[in-house]
């Protein structure tokens, strides 16, 4: 085995200025889905074809057989057998946002350190050309393969992900794969997700009761927990409705009228344990005003009764804890109140062990005890992949051969890419200890990540293809 990592690292050290100048070639490429430059060949815009294309010119160079399926998706083969080996990467990305917010040009690869700075350097287009060069290595050393080796690359992971739909319906789906989108060592279980929003519409009351709601606007998105709040009440006794708005972070009177704000801890909305909602504080001072009628009172009651400090969904019906992948958790990422109707987001992650109807019946018997509607923005399946697979098994012995560890499987509550394949897993680049601030300004990864996981991947794909 130790000769096999020789010539590995022999390759590698062979093709890293090559590596570097294609890395640089994508990172340059903004390629964000664009819907006013969608045409036909380019359904997600100019840019995202222009990767492809970029792509498909790096492939050729090297003497690989490639296939565009009409810009929606494209593949990257070696061999010419039957069973296929896939590994699932994409090319598009998240937009780079403020960019003063940036140490770096997003859009130039700048080495700084021991790291590799630029948008989508880590989320995927290192990661995809990681892959690549494993491929690519193992081709050069004349390895013999007993399945084909595909590398899938998608333009659209990160909004519809209908890049997937297209492709397979052209393509068969592999027998195993991997997606280099994730994190090391292994994450063979993903919970499934709903994610939607419940609303009612509510009349102000006319009843001569001191207190009564206005507004309320939060941020409506739904990848976090609800952090900010802004509440206005109107009020009889503005001054003892203040005293009693004990959690809000400011409050401001104006005339009759009290504009209370709420802060909270920030955490990704799959993992509400990490933050505190800032809805939360809210509904605690909700509960202090005891003259309430109409909107106020109605949503004092929702609050309290089902939401308040609940981050498994127990209070709904939803709670489930399995022992392979822990337990549900329940998040509200935004609530609004305007122009009388009420509006509730909500992300649901399930382990194995809930059904998706199961719950959405739950959800059903909640709105229907309470007059409310809901809609699903957003549903994905579960992930789960037993360990005594032989993708799993396989998995662990390259990455065991490579570091001379012992790899772990983990299960988490995020959405990766493997699910839009039936026998695939996340599977790096991503170590533990890594901060690649992902999404965020100065994307980043580390240069032994890299090229660690591309020895990972030399193995993995040696393993796969070998029925051996």
């Amino acid at each position: 085995m130790n000769n096999y990592i020789r010539l590995y690292q022999e390759k590698l050290q062979l093709y890293e200025e090559q590596l570097m100048e294609d890395l640089a070639e994508l990172v340059a490429i903004r390629s964000v889905r664009d819907e006013e430059t969608k045409k036909p060949g380019a359904p997600f815009g100019n840019e995202i074809r222009e990767i492809f294309d970029r792509m498909t010119a790096i492939s050729e160079r090297d003497d690989f057989k490639s296939t565009n399926f009409d810009g929606y998706a494209m593949h990257v083969e070696h061999g010419d057998c039957n069973e296929i080996i896939g590994i699932l990467a994409h090319l598009d990305i998240v937009p780079e946002g403020e960019k003063k917010d940036w140490l770096f040009d997003p859009f130039t690869l700048t080495r700084h350190g021991d790291y590799l700075y630029g948008r989508g350097v880590n989320d995927d287009k290192a990661p995809a050309l990681a892959a690549y060069y494993a491929l690519k290595i193992l081709r050069d050393l004349d390895f013999k393969f007993d399945r084909k080796v595909r590398i899938i690359l998608g333009g659209a992971e990160e909004t519809t992900w209908e890049c997937m739909d297209h492709y397979f319906k052209h393509n068969a789906q592999p027998m195993m794969a991997f997606s280099p989108d994730g994190d090391f060592p292994i994450v063979h279980g993903e919970k499934g997700v709903l994610q939607g929003t419940f609303f009612q519409k509510i009349e102000p009351s006319a009843d001569a009761y001191p207190h009564h709601l206005i507004e309320i606007e939060s941020e409506k998105q739904r990848g976090y927990i609800c952090e900010r709040l802004r509440v206005v009440f109107e009020s009889s006794y503005p001054m003892e409705l203040k005293d009693l708005l004990e959690g809000a972070e400011e409050t401001v009177i104006a005339g009759s009228y009290i504009i209370a704000f709420y802060k909270g801890d920030k955490a990704l909305s799959r993992n509400p344990h990490k933050g505190e909602n800032a809805l939360f504080r809210f509904a605690k001072d909700l509960m202090a005003i005891e003259n309430a009628n109409g909107s106020l009172l109605k949503l004092k009651k929702l609050l309290i009764k089902y939401f308040c400090n609940d981050i498994h969904g127990e209070n709904l019906g939803l709670f489930l804890e399995d022992k392979d992948m822990g337990i549900t958790t329940f998040s509200i990422p935004y609530l609004l109140y305007q122009n009388k109707k009420l509006e509730i987001g909500f992300d649901y992650r399930y382990p194995k062990g809930q059904e998706s109807k199961v719950a959405k019946r739950n959800l059903e018997n909640f709105c229907e005890k309470n007059n409310l509607n809901f809609t699903i923005y957003k549903e994905f399946g579960l992930l789960y992949i037993h360990r005594e697979s032989q993708l799993i098994q396989t998995l662990q012995q390259a990455y065991q051969n490579i570091t001379g560890n012992t790899p772990e499987c983990i299960t988490k509550g995020g959405i990766s890419y493997s699910r839009a394949l039936q026998n695939c897993v996340a599977f790096g680049p991503t170590f533990p200890g890594d901060i690649p601030n992902t999404h965020k300004p100065n994307e980043r990864i580390k240069l032994q990540t890299l090229y660690k996981a591309v020895m990972i991947y030399c193995e993995t794909i040696r393993l796969l293809a070998t029925k051996s």
